[in-house]
């Protein structure tokens, strides 16, 4: 009697979410690039990520698998060079209070953009809007200051008091369809 183990068919690994086209700085030249959700507990991920030029505490945080234990690793990558894009780490959270930062929301810890890219923040913002959306979180805010990652401004966020950037649950379709008429996203099954 032959008995294979339960989790040989299981794919443990970074994940393709979409496809979309993202366009070269200067010469415009239009890449297909595909956002990826990556799995920490995946040792080629955690080398992939580690020898990338990703920010630094966003190459740590995910390396390190005590730290960000319950966060979300997104990375949006060119096909041909595997180039990074975009990248951010999300979680979520809920705030008992009342009023218009109460209740279920997503935060995004860390973020990092290729400056060689025109508008690399919005299709991997539109997904990030798209899961909140469907969790029923009322806003995204960001961890970090909004000098941080100008490029928010693009993507309907607003600079808050706190001079973070914040979105709320209304503009959420708006980023979303804007991405997906301006990048192509065409979402993988």
């Amino acid at each position: 009697m032959n008995i294979n183990p339960v989790n040989n068919s299981c794919n443990f690994g970074k994940s393709p979410i979409f496809n979309c086209t993202v366009k070269r700085k200067g010469t415009n030249q239009k890449e297909g690039a595909t956002l990826y959700i990556y799995d920490k507990r995946n040792p080629d991920d955690r080398k992939e990520i580690r020898e990338s030029n990703l920010p630094v505490r966003l190459r740590t945080n995910f390396d390190n698998l005590f730290a960000a234990k319950n966060a979300k690793f997104y990375c949006l990558q060119t096909d041909g060079t595997q180039e990074f894009v975009s990248a951010a780490q999300t979680s979520r959270h809920y705030k008992p209070e009342e009023g218009k930062y109460g209740g279920l929301h997503t935060i995004i810890d860390e973020y990092g953009e290729s400056t060689d890219f025109v508008d690399p923040a919005t299709p991997l913002l539109a997904h990030i809007a798209k899961t909140a959306m469907e969790k029923g979180d009322g806003y995204i805010a960001t961890s970090f200051r909004a000098e941080e990652a100008p490029s928010f401004k693009n993507a309907s966020f607003s600079e808050t008091k706190y001079e973070n950037w914040v979105i709320p649950e209304r503009r959420f379709v708006g980023l979303i369809d804007r991405a997906e008429k301006r990048a192509g996203i065409e979402y993988i099954v």
